[in-house]
């Protein structure tokens, strides 16, 4: 090769726009066209970039992506699907699509077994059903765990395939930010959870008539001595009333004046 062209080979690599060969990233904006609230809240993940986002109210996305990106979206009352992001789409920066509705064919329920004719007389001479099978009676393993919450059940489900250890879904929804949306789901919904056990400690006509709260006030004065409060939680939870009862005596002027400053 002559040293003159080995010289413009070289020149040319060295002074081509880094574009040719590095497909700059562009910021997409979707839209999911279904007719449905249910468009909200979707998940959007560029599995190329591995960058991911979720649809506003209004099924609307922003993204960053290049060309042959993937896209993922994921939904529960979709069906999921891919999209490859293609020169047109990423020159448009724009684009719309359709989700199909994942529909879940219900099992057959039996609700009866026993035909009823209506006449009571005769209705009465019909044997009686069995009692359904009881695992613990029989001396199978049964699960006596503190009941999950739904919150907690969607998280577990958004972290853990069908045999309990992590899926390619898991990685999705941790780089798309469910898995840290719906933890966020479950420390309220705990939270919660905890300030209703403890306004329950006390019968409404405490409120009342010892502490004055107005009935539709308490829940309200609730949330306000104990949510997010890990000290008057925690006296709640020690199961002392007395002390508990005269906590709230302390609370209850100051919550009323609040309320009042609020309303004028």
């Amino acid at each position: 090769m002559p040293k003159a062209f080995f010289i413009i080979i070289v020149v040319l690599g060295l002074t081509t726009p880094a574009h040719i060969f590095a497909q700059d990233v562009v910021m997409l904006e979707g839209k999911v066209l279904n007719d449905s609230i249910d468009a909200s809240f979707l998940h959007i993940v560029n599995l190329s970039l591995q960058k991911g986002t979720i649809t506003n109210e209004g099924g609307s996305f922003i993204i960053p992506v290049r060309v042959n990106d993937t896209l993922y979206i994921s939904a529960i009352q979709f069906k999921n699907r891919e999209l490859i992001v293609t020169p047109e789409i990423y020159s448009r920066k724009k684009v719309s699509l359709h989700l199909e509705e994942e529909v879940s064919e219900l099992e057959e329920v039996n609700v009866s077994n026993i035909d009823l004719s209506g006449r009571l007389g005769e209705d009465l001479n019909v044997p009686k059903v069995e009692k359904p099978f009881d695992p613990a009676a029989a001396g199978l393993p049964v699960y006596t765990g503190p009941i999950i919450t739904v919150e907690e059940r969607r998280l577990y489900t958004a972290t853990h395939s069908a045999n309990g250890k992590a899926s390619v879904d898991a990685l999705i929804n941790a780089i798309s930010g469910r898995t840290k949306t719906l933890k966020k789901y479950v420390a309220i919904s705990n939270m919660e959870n905890r300030v209703q056990k403890a306004r329950s400690k006390f019968v409404d006509s405490i409120y009342i008539k010892q502490l004055e709260i107005p009935s539709k006030l308490i829940d309200d004065f609730a949330h306000y001595v104990y949510l997010d409060n890990e000290a008057t939680l925690a006296m709640a939870e020690k199961n002392d009333p007395l002390a508990l009862i005269e906590m709230l005596i302390i609370k209850a002027p100051s919550y009323l004046k609040l309320k009042e400053k609020v309303e004028e």
